[in-house]
Parts: structure tokens; C-alpha cells; sequence
């Protein structure tokens, strides 16, 4: 009784998270909407199967029997799709990648047929699971090469968040570890100590871990073009201004599309949404994995970027530049990009707060395209 309430409790943590904010809206846009939802309901599935087990385990006839059976079956069915869809989702947020899925898709394709088919075989070979007479579910001979391919999925998974954390801020690393780490712990004692719930809850605070970090990144981010909004911006800098108060060295880049208007007058607003996603996309091309990039309003950008020592921020101009100039070679857009790109570094004696320091980057910005109008 005491499993049971505990699944129907980890039930209705995922119906809240499934039906709360607008994810559902969005999926067909943000694929890791999509990989997330596909978490979701494998563990609904996995929980439910798992209860109907519990609930009919041990009870007399021939009706308990099946239900038991086909249960068992379902739940070793539906337990082969969560660590695939983990790993899919936590390559894609490293990478940010869709092309990469595919090449993954076929290994893991591969383990999820084998797995599959031994959970339907064991109806009728007992490989995975039995069911005895008495309608008691047991364990199988094959059930711990079942755990085997579940136990190397997760520290695959564990290998390749750790091999590529530099590839994410510290925060989206945090998250993705907050998998595979509690899950395998848990894996470990249920495979040990048969009758041990672990599993399920401790994938439940993971999926409401995931659901608090999608939420606030979605919050924090704008729809159109994927970089920081506003407010985000104005919470980033003021953090950021902190650390150069305490030594860290702080430069900021203000982004300015020449002749955005006429785009977007002779182009149609279409092409002028084209246009902020490109310059979006290149300058996230361009900064470094803990520099970001932020949407302040029309068509204007901001990247902050702070260390330790001191940087060239013209290094990170020269890569905005080149990424405009392959694009414009390109030929895909009916237009042609041209960026007023103000840079300056905070000097803690001269500014006190982030509207000071954006004042001097939208100077500095003012007067390059002074230049440009006067050459």
C-alpha cells in the first residue's frame, strides 16, 4: 500500500509538470520540449505498469495471472525508453545539434531491439521476469543482463556529459548530471535489495528538476531569436558587474543592425525576423560557452563577456565580422547583413551600475556608425 501511494504521489507530480506552463505549446518548436515530454510519459508508463504489478501480484486465478504477466511485459517495454531519450536530450543540449541525433539513434536503436525483444520472449521463455504459481512476480535468469544494458546506458550517458561539460555553462552541466549520478545509485540498491522502491521517485525529482530549469530558460529567453531577453540581461549584468567590482575583468559588445528598417520595409517583417535570428545565431557562433548573448529590444544585441585576465575583445568582433561576411557570400538571403558593433570594457571608476556601462556601449556604437555614414 505504502509503493502504491507512493507511485499515485509520483503520478500526480508529472500530470502537474505535463500540464503546467506552456510546454505543450511550444513542443513542436523546441525539440528538448519534445525529448522532455517523451521522458515524461515513459515514466508515467513505467510507474503505472509497475503499480499494476504490485496491485495484482499474489492474488489467486487465471485473470491475476495475465494481468501480471502483461504488466511485467509493458514494464520492461516501456523501461528501455527513458535512458535513450535521456541521452538524445542531453546531447542536444550540449550540442544544440538536431543532426547529430541520428548518429545516435542507431546504437541506441539497437540496445532498445534487443531489450525489446527479450521483454517479449519472457512471457512465453521466462527470461526477464517469471510469474509462479502462486501469480508472484520473480525475477528471471536474463534479468541481470537486462540491468547490465541499462546499468551501460547510464554511465555512457555520465561519460559524455562529463567529456563535453565545456560545451555548457555550469548550470545546464548541473542539471544533466542530476540524471544519471542519483539514477545509477538508485539502479544499484533496487538491483541489490529486491522490494526497494528507488527508481521512480528519484526520476520524479530529476523530471521536476528539468521542468524548473526548461521554465526558467524560457523565461529568461526571447522566442524569436533564442538569445537572453531583456530582463534576463539586466539581471546577468548587474551579477556580472558584481564580479568586476571584485577584480573580474568585464567587456561588453552592443550590436546594431545597419538599415534594419528597410529590410524589413522592402522585405517584409518575415525577412526581418530571418535577419534577428541570423545575427543571433552568428554571434552565439561566436562567444564562448559562459558568455551571453541577449536580445535588448528591436534590433539591437548585447554580449558580456568576463575573466580572469585580461581579453582582446576585438578577437570576438573580428568572429561576429567573418560570421556576417560567410553568410552575406552565401547567397541564401535576399539581403545583406551590416552590424555597428560598440565595445568597451567596465571600469568600476567611471560606471556604478548597468545602465552606465550600456550608455557608453550605445555611445561608442553611435560614433562608429558616424564613421560609416561619413567614409
Amino acid at each position: 500500500v505504502l509503493q502504491l501511494q507512493l507511485y499515485f504521489f509520483c503520478l500526480v507530480v508529472i500530470a502537474i509538470i505535463w500540464f503546467s506552463g506552456d510546454r505543450r505549446r511550444t513542443a513542436r518548436r523546441d525539440l528538448d520540449t519534445r525529448l522532455f515530454q517523451a521522458l515524461l510519459l515513459s515514466t508515467a508508463a513505467m510507474i503505472l505498469t509497475h503499480a499494476c504489478i504490485l496491485l495484482f501480484d499474489g492474488r489467486p486465478g487465471p485473470l491475476a495471472w495475465l494481468l501480471v504477466v502483461s504488466s511485467s511485459t509493458l514494464y520492461y517495454l516501456f523501461h528501455s525508453l527513458p535512458l535513450p531519450l535521456s541521452i538524445l536530450y542531453a546531447d542536444f543540449q550540449l550540442f544544440r545539434d538536431e543532426k547529430r541525433l541520428p548518429r545516435l539513434m542507431g546504437p541506441l536503436g539497437a540496445v532498445m531491439l534487443v531489450t525489446t525483444i527479450l521483454a517479449l520472449l519472457t512471457p512465453f521463455l521466462g527470461l526477464v521476469f517469471t510469474v509462479d504459481s502462486d501469480n508472484h512476480y520473480r525475477r528471471g535468469p536474463w534479468f541481470p543482463a537486462y540491468a547490465a544494458t541499462q546499468f551501460l546506458l547510464s554511465l555512457f550517458l555520465v561519460a559524455h556529459i562529463i567529456r563535453n561539460r565545456r560545451k555548457v555553462s555550469r548550470q545546464v552541466f548541473t542539471v544533466l548530471v542530476a540524471y544519471p549520478l542519483p539514477m545509477i545509485l538508485a539502479s544499484i540498491l533496487q538491483t541489490a535489495i529486491y522490494g526497494l522502491i528507488l527508481l521512480w521517485p528519484t526520476m520524479t525529482l530529476f523530471l521536476v528538476t528539468v521542468a524548473f530549469n526548461l521554465e526558467n530558460r524560457r523565461s529568461k529567453t526571447d522566442y524569436l531569436t533564442g538569445a537572453a531577453n531583456r530582463r534576463s540581461l539586466d539581471e546577468e549584468l548587474e551579477r556580472r558587474i558584481e564580479g568586476a567590482k571584485g577584480g573580474r575583468r568585464l567587456y561588453g559588445l552592443l550590436i546594431d543592425i545597419d538599415a534594419f528598417k528597410g529590410i524589413n520595409d522592402s522585405l517584409g517583417h518575415g525577412a526581418g525576423d530571418r535577419a534577428l535570428e541570423d545575427v543571433s545565431a552568428i554571434l552565439h557562433a561566436s562567444v564562448r560557452v559562459d558568455d551571453l548573448v541577449a536580445r535588448m529590444g528591436g534590433d539591437e544585441f548585447v554580449v558580456l563577456a568576463d575573466s580572469r585576465e585580461a581579453m582582446d575583445i576585438e578577437d570576438l568582433v573580428c568572429r561576429v565580422e567573418e560570421g556576417i561576411e560567410v553568410l552575406n557570400a552565401s547567397g541564401q538571403r535576399p539581403y545583406r547583413l551590416s552590424l555597428s558593433l560598440g565595445r568597451g570594457e567596465f571600469d568600476p571608476a567611471n560606471c556604478e551600475e548597468g545602465r552606465a556601462f550600456l550608455a557608453l556601449l550605445d555611445a561608442d556604437v553611435y560614433r562608429r556608425k558616424l564613421g560609416k555614414a561619413g567614409d
